[in-house]
């Protein structure tokens, strides 16, 4: 369970944690779905790389339920 982002960047470490948290903070925070959060960070900011986004999310969805705080 993560219950802070230093939870999460200790775990998972800074590269992975800030993309993460990227991704609490669009899905969890601002309520954008997979699909608009890709549009912005791959197609329109180039922040991630198609793979790198696919696998990201994938990891993101499978820890998103032990995720306790709001971004």
């Amino acid at each position: 369970m993560y219950n802070t982002i230093e939870q999460l960047i200790r775990h998972q470490g800074w590269a992975r944690g800030s993309k993460i948290h990227y991704l609490i903070q669009k899905n969890i925070v601002e309520g954008k779905s997979r699909d608009e959060i890709k549009e912005d960070a791959v197609d329109r900011n180039n922040i991630f790389h198609p793979r790198s986004f696919n696998s990201t999310w994938n990891l993101y969805r499978k820890i998103k339920d032990d995720i306790k705080w709001n971004g």
